[in-house]
């Protein structure tokens, strides 16, 4: 075979560039039935895990705790088939864990630890999960250089109390670089549908860039349920449309179709469309905008042209 496929004689480090301007990119790797155990000390039952959240409230506690690292992606670990769309959010199936007591869950979160630690997809990774078997690959991540967080609740990080209850978790804990704790509007967000995050604590220190973007989000955070203005209304409809203009006839006819026959937008779409209004705007949208952003959308796209406007002749 011309390409040998597993075969990579150069790492490819994603985060170097980064980290020369003082940003160490970063990703999560979530253990689900562990997140939704903790979040049901938190919330009401029975407990909706709202999945959509969950990166924002991950992004939010980094900017916290560690304001010179960017969260990437997330990636979930799913006992249950999920098909939500959620952005930013990788979905991994690992067997229930009556089947194999948790052994698939481990193995697979920790063959994807080893994978960032070897490749350099990653220069931080947040774990949450409280399986004291992913030790070992912790600590193997760690020798190849790579920074590990582990998540927790804030009532989790008594060491004296752990350490009687749960000497397990412990020593998970004690092995990682550092502790990051979710405090109550982030399980509010997780586990009631429609909650607002409350605004973040104050960060002790931040560069320079990532002050800049933290000043452009101020005025509309991600959580945020106020309405876009018609000034950014405008703006964004000015986007889509040079978009439109730009596709060719046959691009339009097949997206006008798509959508006649959906409720949504096509996935690829909505990321190319996502990306040139971030660049627009130079900041993140809230969800309140995205989805007007979406409604846009599919009202340029299913617009009658003037072609089918023209009155038939009797």
């Amino acid at each position: 075979m011309k390409f040998h496929l597993g075969k990579r004689n150069l790492p490819r480090h994603l985060h170097s560039s980064h980290q020369a301007s003082g940003m160490t990119q970063a990703v999560a790797l979530v253990d689900e039935r562990y997140l939704k155990w903790l979040a049901g000390q938190h919330g009401s039952a029975p407990l909706q895990l709202q999945r959509h959240n969950l990166m924002p409230v991950l992004t939010d506690l980094l900017r916290q705790s560690a304001p010179d690292a960017q969260l990437l992606r997330a990636y979930l670990f799913c006992e249950q088939q999920v098909l939500e769309l959620c952005d930013d959010v990788v979905v991994r199936s690992v067997p229930p864990h009556a089947v194999d007591d948790g052994l698939g869950l481990v193995r697979s979160l920790g063959l994807e630890l080893n994978q960032f630690a070897q490749h350099g997809g990653a220069g931080l990774v947040l774990i949450v999960s409280d399986d004291e078997r992913l030790i070992p690959y912790i600590d193997e991540a760690q020798w190849r250089g790579l920074k590990v967080a582990l998540v927790s609740d804030e009532g989790g990080l008594d060491m004296p109390k752990l350490m009687t209850e749960a000497p397990s978790w412990a020593r998970m804990l004690l092995q990682a670089d550092r502790r990051l704790a979710l405090g109550a509007p982030a399980w509010e967000a997780l586990t009631v549908p429609g909650a607002v995050l409350q605004s973040s604590r104050p960060v002790a220190f931040q560069p320079p860039a990532a002050q800049h973007e933290r000043d452009a989000d101020s005025s509309e955070s991600y959580f945020s349920n106020a309405a876009p203005s018609d000034d950014w209304l405008e703006q964004v409809r000015q986007v889509i449309q040079s978009w439109w203009t730009e596709e060719t006839s046959d691009a339009r006819l097949d997206l006008q179709e798509e959508m006649q026959n959906s409720q949504g937008v096509p996935p690829e779409t909505d990321r190319h469309l996502l990306l040139r209004v971030r660049r627009e705007l130079a900041r993140t949208l809230s969800f309140q905008e995205k989805k007007a952003m979406r409604e846009l959308i599919r009202a340029t796209v299913l617009a009658p042209s003037p072609a089918q406007e023209l009155p038939v002749a009797g």
